[in-house]
């Protein structure tokens, strides 16, 4: 994805365009794209393509599984929106759908690569036992958080670092999601509502780009990590874990069969 991007940026420098006058959320949909265009080759190299069309619980169920990432989403867009707000105008139209367009975009990518590619094929490796899950929810989400690395290449190191710590937990979060409901495109529009929330100012007036917002994490996101692991311990709980074995019983029945002698 950062290939693409750079790729991008040396193509319009040959052709003697401004890159860098181009919009950073149209620049993110580029990244994106080609994101989403590598999980694509994956699950269709694996055989996995259908778990874009799975419908396990449902999209509406399986918003009620997340409606405690939600709510907190929505409360967080209200109050940046009432506190805020800066008196200076919006910016276009177009560049406001850039914008979420481009946050969505994230959430699709983002989930495509390290829910349906990565924690699909560590819960295969672990099985659907309660250690098992857990282990594929907290090793996808390590990774989630790690390759927000990526970010030091413009924002501020310890940003970054507070980035990584903030994003392994919902990168867990999402991951437990994502198992609970087996349908891919519940945590897809979580994600992406969650992005468009956490610099909705920024988007909506461009105040602040997502490369500045980074910068200015701080220590108080420390405190968000334990906000989004607690949920997953109510997910995760015994009396629902042996859903995640419903919900992925075609991808698992393989890795339970014993072997051939």
């Amino acid at each position: 994805m950062m290939v693409a991007v750079y790729g991008l940026a040396f193509g319009l420098v040959l052709t003697g365009a401004d890159w860098s006058a181009l919009d950073e959320y149209a620049m993110t949909i580029f990244q994106e794209l080609a994101g989403i265009a590598v999980a694509l080759v994956f699950l269709f190299a694996t055989g996995r393509q259908h778990l874009l069309t799975r419908r396990g619980c449902g999209f509406l169920d399986g918003l009620l599984v997340g409606m405690y990432p939600l709510g907190l989403i929505c409360y967080s867009m209200v109050v940046s929106l009432t506190l805020s707000r800066p008196d200076s105008p919006m910016r276009s139209p177009l560049q406001i759908l850039t914008f979420v367009v481009g946050m969505f975009s994230v959430g699709i990518a983002e989930e495509f690569l390290f829910r349906a590619v990565i924690a699909e094929t560590l819960l295969e490796k672990f099985g659907p036992s309660t250690q098992g899950v857990w282990k594929a929810c907290l090793l996808s989400g390590l990774l989630f958080g790690c390759a927000h690395l990526t970010n030091l290449l413009g924002s501020a190191p310890f940003g970054v670092l507070m980035q990584c710590l903030f994003t392994i937990s919902i990168g867990t979060l999402l991951g437990a999601i994502y198992f609970r409901t087996g349908n891919i495109w519940v945590p897809v529009f979580i994600h992406g509502f969650m992005d468009v929330s956490s610099i909705i100012i920024g988007g909506l007036y461009g105040t602040e780009t997502v490369t500045e917002a980074v910068s200015n994490y701080d220590a108080s996101m420390l405190s968000a990590v334990l906000i989004y692991i607690l949920p997953v311990l109510f997910l995760l709980r015994r009396k629902r874990i042996g859903q995640v074995a419903l919900n992925f019983q075609e991808e698992l029945a393989p890795a339970q069969q014993p072997p051939a002698e």
